[in-house]
């Protein structure tokens, strides 16, 4: 069986066409592959901020912890409270305030221009021993912020203190306000003895 040129130049125009389509679907693939692995870059090197409720060391006290867990700068971070957290301390100097409540609610009533990789901005939120201050159990909070690119960013967090109350763990017998003073002058004398003997 004879092919005549026609025939031969008909497979060679099929053939081109066929390796231009791979071409182009390998380009596409290509560029969704290149696409993809930036973002995931970008994914993991962006600013991550938290917020929870954690133990107080050694104590039952809960404490108001705002995170940037992430591996780059966080900035103009904006700290919202649902309910709202308002200072209750009208007309007076902060050391004159008698719920820590206010120092919550005036660390988070501006945006923050920057909170480092790793930095940990932490409040006492309720005394676990003399729970007077006025702060709900369950709130919302919500952080806004942008990384060095002005990306935004925005979480809603649900923090209950009945997650705290329901944990167990073993805490000194000396918690107490003597219990803490001897803990204290026992510190005291390992670090002056370790000193000493330098």
């Amino acid at each position: 069986m004879k092919f005549d040129a026609n025939f031969w130049a008909a497979v060679a125009a099929l053939g081109g066409v066929a390796a231009a389509v791979a071409a182009i679907v390998t380009a596409t693939i290509a560029a969704k592959t290149l696409s993809a692995m930036r973002q995931d870059s970008l994914d993991r090197s962006r600013p991550v901020m938290i917020a929870e409720l954690r133990p107080g060391v050694l104590t039952r006290n809960a404490e108001l912890h705002i995170t940037n867990q992430g591996l780059s700068v966080a900035r103009n971070v904006e700290v919202t409270f649902a309910p709202p957290i308002a200072p209750h301390c009208p007309g007076k100097e902060l050391s004159e305030c008698e719920h820590i409540v206010h120092f919550i609610a005036e660390r988070y009533a501006r945006p923050i221009p920057v909170i480092a990789p790793g930095a940990d901005l932490d409040n006492l939120y309720q005394d676990a021993e003399d729970n007077d201050e006025p702060v709900p159990d369950n709130f919302f909070v919500t952080l806004k912020y942008e990384d060095d690119r002005e990306r935004e960013y925005g979480d809603t967090f649900e923090l209950s203190m009945t997650l705290l109350r329901k944990q167990s763990g073993a805490y000194p017998s000396t918690s107490g306000e003597a219990g803490e003073r001897r803990r204290l002058v026992k510190a005291v004398e390992h670090i002056a003895r370790g000193v000493g003997r330098a």
